[in-house]
This record gives structure tokens, C-alpha cells and sequence, in this order.
């Protein structure tokens, strides 16, 4: 079959691309054409016209006399920060941009079956317009399976609006099968959208250790053994990770870089980050998706709660896999959690063949 996934944009965001690549793999294994049907992204100017001759001059400057090779001379800055996350995508994630006039009902033609998924697809903030990540643009005479495959409402009380529920309660009533990447997401899909939601692996943890690996084979090792990858890093994180790294004669190594101006950030490639837990002995971080892999590549991890970014996420996959000792707890003395990944693995494994026999399920009701 001809699957369109509809998912959040990808740009910078190391979970949110592999996610994206790890489900589109698993479907194509299964025998499927797939693509992910994204919104058109526009760069908007950040100068006048009149102005660019300078701002380049400038940036000539800085680069060839200042040492900032990394600046980019004539390159937009967003496109230029986000280039080798964007190499990955067009290399690995069949792609399909729409303007907004073409997210439409005419998309039944082109596509036999409709998958929302994964990630916060369902959490207004970031889902925009939150209505399109319930197929909103599909109407009634639409047969087509509408399929939610670990979609995440980020957190464990629903974000939307009262007006929003009434909407989306509607559209997801039309879905031929429901799954949650959250066990909260389970409640929240029958006490606002009276649906019953199945509570599924995130699309990361269906594809194996070996199949990342296979991503990274030319990378070069990273430049320590304690790998950092913390979103909303604060000063106090910052001693933290220097006394666990004292404690433990780990040398530090972080994957996010960035310019001290308004170029904002350079994201590193996804191959760089995906060969941090390689060479990892220990992981500190902030982010789900960080967590996931430091579980496919059985390393020691220090959870830091982020309650900005959702803390339903990380319970969740802790919980799963008996974990929960691997979250910071500011009232405990800090030491390397130890993990049965034997265990682990055992648990894993009988998730991964669940989740994947309900998708086989799902694309043949």
C-alpha cells in the first residue's frame, strides 16, 4: 500500500527525525511505499535587501580574520544550522511538502492509508494547527484507515482548548486504530476523546541496535566518554555534570553546538549524535529520545527531569523497562545507576514483537 505519515516537522530535532526514519523503515520492510507529508518551510528574510552587501562583508570578515570558520558567509543562518540534520533527511526520509492549499481532501487519491505519528503530534504547542495531526483535511467521504501510531499528548493533562477537544474528539473518532506512546495518553484518549488507545512502543525502539549502527559506519569517535545532550542546560547542570565527570574520570563530550550569536545554532549531524551512545560509558540528559537509545544501546544513563518539555514522557518509558531509578532525584546523593540489561532486552524485545504485530493488524482491519 501507498502510506502517507503525517508527523511534526523535521528539522533539528535528533528524536524527532529518527522516529520519523525508524516507522517509515519498518513499513517499508513490511512491503509498503511510504512518505511523510510535511508543510513547506520558507525562510524569511532577516535583512533588507539594501543590506545584505554588509551583512556579508561582515561575515567575511568575522570568518577569514576573526577565526569564526564556522560562520557562514552568503547561507541563510536557519537553512546553514540546520544543514546536516537536512542531509539526513533527504538522504533517509522520503518527503512529500505541502503548501497549506494543498493539505486537502484530494490527498485520498494519492495515499490508501493515513498514519498520525509519532512523537507530540498531539500536543497543541507544537502540533500546528493541532487539527491537521487528527486528519482534519480528510473529509466524511474518505474511507481510507486512519491509523495513530505512538502519538504523544507530551504530557499527562491534555493542552487543548475546550474547542479543540470538541474538534479533534470528532476527527479521532474516524481513526480505525488508536495507540499512544504514553500510558497517560491511554486515559486521555477515553475520558476527553472517548476512544480506547492502545499504549505502543515509540518508533525508535522497533528498529535495533544493529540497524543504527549500519547508519554510523564511517563516523568518526566521538571526543570523550561522558556524553552530555541536555536541551535546557543550567548552571547547575552544568556542576553537575563536572562533578559526576570528576567522580567517575569521565572525560565530557557534548553533542549540541552552537554560535554565541544570532545565527543561533548549528545542529551537528544525526550520525555524530547516534555514535555519542557508542562510545559513551555513561549519558546524562534531559531528552526522551536520548533516554530511548541510550536503552537500544544498553548504556548508563542520568535522566534530568524536564518539566517544561513533559514529564509523563519519561515515567512512562522508565516505567516500562523498570528504570525509574535512572531520573535524577535532586534528594538522593548521585551515583551511576546500575541496570539489568539482560533483563531489559527481554522486556524489549517482547514489546518490540507486540507493537509491530499491531501495526501488521492495524493496516490489514
Amino acid at each position: 500500500m501507498k502510506i502517507a505519515i503525517i508527523t511534526l516537522l523535521l528539522h533539528t530535532n535528533y528524536g524527532g527525525i529518527l522516529q520519523a526514519y525508524a516507522l517509515q523503515t519498518v513499513l517499508q520492510r513490511m512491503g509498503h511505499d511510504v512518505q511523510h507529508l510535511q508543510p513547506k518551510v520558507e525562510f524569511p528574510p532577516l535583512h533588507p535587501a539594501w543590506q545584505m552587501p554588509f551583512v556579508w562583508l561582515k561575515r567575511l570578515i568575522r570568518k577569514c580574520f576573526l577565526g569564526e570558520w564556522k560562520l557562514p558567509v552568503f547561507e541563510h543562518p536557519h537553512r546553514w544550522g540546520r544543514r546536516y540534520t537536512d542531509a539526513f533527511i533527504y538522504k533517509h526520509i522520503e518527503v512529500c511538502s505541502l503548501s497549506d492549499e494543498e493539505w486537502n481532501a484530494s490527498l485520498a487519491k494519492d495515499y490508501d492509508v493515513f498514519i498520525v505519528g509519532s512523537d507530540q503530534v498531539w500536543r497543541p504547542c507544537y502540533a500546528l494547527p493541532v487539527e491537521r495531526y487528527f486528519l482534519s483535511f480528510l473529509d466524511d467521504t474518505c474511507s481510507n484507515p486512519r491509523i495513530a501510531y505512538a502519538a504523544s499528548f507530551g504530557t499527562e493533562n491534555c493542552e487543548f482548548s475546550s474547542n479543540q477537544i470538541l474538534d479533534c474528539r470528532k476527527l479521532l473518532q474516524k481513526f480505525s486504530f488508536v495507540s499512544v506512546r504514553e500510558q497517560s495518553g491511554v486515559e486521555i484518549c477515553k475520558q476527553l476523546f472517548g476512544v480506547r488507545a492502545s499504549h505502543l512502543l515509540d518508533p525508535t525502539l522497533l528498529l535495533s541496535k544493529d540497524d543504527y549502527l549500519k547508519l554510523i559506519q564511517n563516523q568518526k569517535p566521538s571526543k570523550g566518554n561522558l556524553m552530555v545532550y541536555v536541551l535546557d542546560e543550567t548552571p547547575d547542570i552544568q556542576v553537575f555534570i563536572s562533578q559526576v565527570a570528576a567522580s567517575e574520570k569521565l572525560t565530557p563530550f557534548n553533542t549540541i553546538n552552537s554560535l554565541e550569536n544570532c545565527l543561533g545554532m548549528l545542529q551537528l549531524p544525526v550520525e555524530n549524535w547516534l555514535r555519542g551512545f557508542v562510545d559513551a560509558k555513561l549519558i546524562i540528559t534531559d531528552s526522551f529520545h536520548a533516554c530511548v537509545f541510550a536503552i537500544i544501546f544498553n548504556k548508563p544513563f542520568i535522566c534530568i527531569g524536564n518539566n517544561e518539555r513533559g514529564m509523563s514522557r519519561f515515567h512512562s518509558l522508565l516505567d516500562l523497562f523498570g528504570l525509574q531509578h535512572c531520573l535524577l532525584n535532586e534528594k538522593q546523593s548521585f551515583e551511576i545507576p546500575k541496570i539489568n540489561w539482560k533483563k531489559v532486552n527481554i522486556k524489549l524485545e517482547e514489546l518490540r514483537k507486540q507493537s509491530l504485530a499491531c501495526i501488521k493488524h492495524a493496516l490489514i482491519a
